[in-house]
């Protein structure tokens, strides 16, 4: 590796903001016209996860009241004082590296390329669909996005050497790497609240001590920042911490690193708890019934907004099954009292388990969806309202495809294909009105106009989806036609 390669995380540009290029840290908090985290939805995830580890340890408040009396401009300075106290922990290459583990290089552990190590480049015998899969001559800027990135996001399998470890004893590596804390085995879906600019962002989802003691994920508070103290092994003292506390999860070290000139040194490090056993990052949808938790997975074949319910469950009635984001519900509790509009974001990656391997297959891709909330207006009359707008979507989307299905049948051929074809052409005109559909549920708005719509979009879609020239297609089209009431009484 060259030694005498120099560029700071916090001086250099490296985080993408959209429609704007490429910042460092120092301009996330200094420049409030910095609107949006820019890239895809992992990479927009890691950067959001390490302002907010930088954030919690520049300042975490003791009380909500204490956040309450706190300001975006007084948050930032603390924020810039922060980084210049640590300034020398981010320098990407040298003694200490940032976020990597030189010893890693002593064990003779394998190198790989970036293209292997990045889930949106072609590598082995991956098939090149688009110019874009193939790997350019990545810069430092790249590598440092990569790097925290795969801190959250690593894929398991062989993309990671674990025939050694640095913690003596250690016997908690397979051969085949964990997957990221924040992917898991198919791919958690992520969500937080936006405010006006990405430092406003971060401020207004930096949890309070008060509201950390409240989550039972974080036995240890929001802990020590990594770069503070980078753990010496897999099961250290200090990677035992990062394990039960907050900064662990914004930062897991999911992978010990250390940057070549061709790539990484990469072995599997501290393996966090995944969502089945109540350890989870706040920006996950986690549901628990009984003693078993469920979460969100990214889903390409069901948009992010389609679950907006779950997501915002915490808005209805209280029940024990519900699903909770944590870092949602403290963002839309805190927005109504300094914002008059937010954006509720969701993204994530679906990725394919088999057999040990974890990779990005056929049906598998990047989703996300924005969407803009008055948050005086989102409360439990709202939710109640949206929740039944999703619920008749549903029946909707149910019978038509029951109605497409039966008019093949009746037509004496097989149906299932088209009747799914125009179940998921519905939901996408639907996904093109999502935004229609929530603003025509906040309290004092008619929500009917747009149901309406959605029926009509049903009907359309079925006569489509049905020829009906001969007397036959006519008889069968007839025969199976949808009748969408107002009431929602579908047959």
């Amino acid at each position: 590796m060259t030694t005498d390669k120099k560029f700071n995380l916090i001086d250099e540009q490296w985080i993408p903001i959209r429609e704007r290029g490429l910042f460092s840290l120092r301009d996330i908090f200094s420049d409030p016209s910095l609107r949006r985290i820019g890239g895809n939805p992992i990479q927009k995830t890691a950067i959001f996860k390490l302002l907010c580890a930088i954030a919690q340890s520049a300042w975490t408040p003791k009380t909500e009241e204490e956040w309450r009396q706190s300001t975006v401009e007084d948050f930032c300075r603390k924020c810039l004082a922060y980084l210049e106290k640590w300034h020398a922990k981010f320098w990407l290459y040298g003694d200490e590296p940032f976020l990597q583990v030189p010893a890693v290089a002593d064990l003779t552990v394998k190198v790989y390329s970036f293209a292997t190590l990045n889930l949106e480049k072609a590598s082995g015998n991956t098939t090149v669909l688009t110019q874009f899969q193939l790997q350019a001559e990545p810069t430092d800027a790249d590598k440092a996005l990569l790097l925290v990135t795969l801190m959250c996001f690593a894929i398991g399998g062989k993309k990671a050497d674990n025939s050694k470890v640095l913690t003596p004893g250690y016997k908690g590596k397979s051969k085949s790497g964990k997957a990221g804390a924040s992917l898991g085995t198919r791919g958690y879906l992520h969500s937080y609240v936006l405010a006006d600019s990405v430092a406003s962002t971060v401020w207004l989802n930096l949890f309070s001590e008060e509201r950390l003691s409240k989550l039972p994920c974080f036995p240890e508070g929001v802990g020590t920042a990594p770069w503070e103290k980078m753990p010496a092994g897999e099961d250290c003292d200090v990677a035992r911490k990062l394990k039960d506390s907050l900064m662990g999860r914004l930062v897991p070290l999911g992978r010990f690193c250390l940057l070549t000139d061709d790539g990484m040194y990469c072995t599997e490090g501290i393996a966090h708890d995944d969502h089945q056993s109540g350890r989870f990052d706040p920006t996950q949808s986690v549901e628990r019934k009984k003693n078993k938790f469920n979460s969100l997975w990214a889903d390409p074949d069901k948009k992010p907004w389609r679950s907006l319910t779950s997501i915002l469950s915490f808005l209805g009635s209280q029940d024990a099954s519900r699903y909770v984001c944590c870092q949602v519900e403290l963002g839309m509790s805190r927005a109504r009292d300094c914002f008059e509009s937010v954006e509720l974001w969701s993204g994530g990656v679906s990725v394919t388990y088999q057999s040990g391997e974890q990779y990005m297959a056929g049906s598998d891709d990047f989703v996300e969806s924005c969407f803009d909330f008055s948050p005086q207006d989102v409360g439990e009359q709202f939710f109640e309202t949206f929740s039944a707008s999703v619920e008749q979507l549903d029946r909707l989307s149910k019978q038509l495809y029951k109605c497409v299905l039966g008019y093949y049948t009746a037509m004496g051929t097989e149906g299932k294909t088209m009747a799914g074809r125009a179940a998921s052409q519905f939901w996408e005109i639907a996904g093109l009105h999502a935004q229609e559909l929530i603003d025509s549920c906040v309290p004092g708005e008619d929500p009917e106009p747009v149901r309406y719509f959605f029926r009509a979009t049903m009907r359309n879609t079925y006569n489509e989806s049905c020829p009906h020239f001969t007397p036959r297609q006519l008889q069968a089209w007839a025969k199976n036609q949808p009748n969408a009431s107002q009431k929602g009484k579908e047959r």
